[in-house]
């Protein structure tokens, strides 16, 4: 039986759930635009190495990453790649791509959960290829927060806007 705790009904009822309030954020190369958080900090700098580029967004406690890839050989083959960068292990973290599709693009989606400094969190993340270039999307967030930032996440993935042509200019 799950424990009600009166100070959580009273907090509800006078002070109401914290909203949160996006912002858009459109990529200086003009390959993408996408909603966050207002409060959330990145990195205006975006520097481009060998045809890749990683725009991060950050709160206290989570973190939303979008990688953009355009330095890919002419016999490219996104099944190899994706299962290689979504399921090596990461500070040892394990994960397992499964294929899926995003907006009818080839895609791979992966979830893992994992301990740091002693609080558990659970991440996440889809990785598509438009034909030209392969973006990867990736979240964690503590697992007590689940629900909220599970919440967050989809509300930035659905408002994503990928545009055609992408633009990286190698440097």
């Amino acid at each position: 039986m799950q424990r009600i705790d009166v100070f959580d009904i009273i907090r509800s009822l006078f002070f109401g759930p914290e909203k949160v309030v996006f912002s858009r954020f459109m990529d200086p190369l003009g390959n993408f635009e996408i909603f966050y958080p207002k409060k959330w900090k990145f990195d205006r700098d975006i520097a481009v190495v060998e045809g890749k580029y990683t725009v991060q967004f950050e709160s206290k406690k989570s973190t939303f990453t979008i990688s953009v890839d355009a330095s890919l050989p002419l016999d490219f083959d996104f099944r190899k790649y994706a299962k290689k960068e979504l399921e090596s292990p990461t500070a040892g973290i394990l994960a397992t791509a499964r294929k899926t599709t995003f907006r009818g693009m080839p895609a791979f989606k992966r979830e893992y959960s994992y301990y740091s400094e002693g609080r558990e969190y659970f991440g996440g993340g889809v990785m598509f290829y438009n034909g030209d270039i392969v973006v990867s999307l990736s979240w964690s967030a503590p697992e007590k927060d689940r629900e909220k930032q599970e919440a967050i996440f989809s509300h930035m993935i659905d408002r994503l806007v990928v545009y055609k042509g992408f633009n990286i200019r190698k440097g």
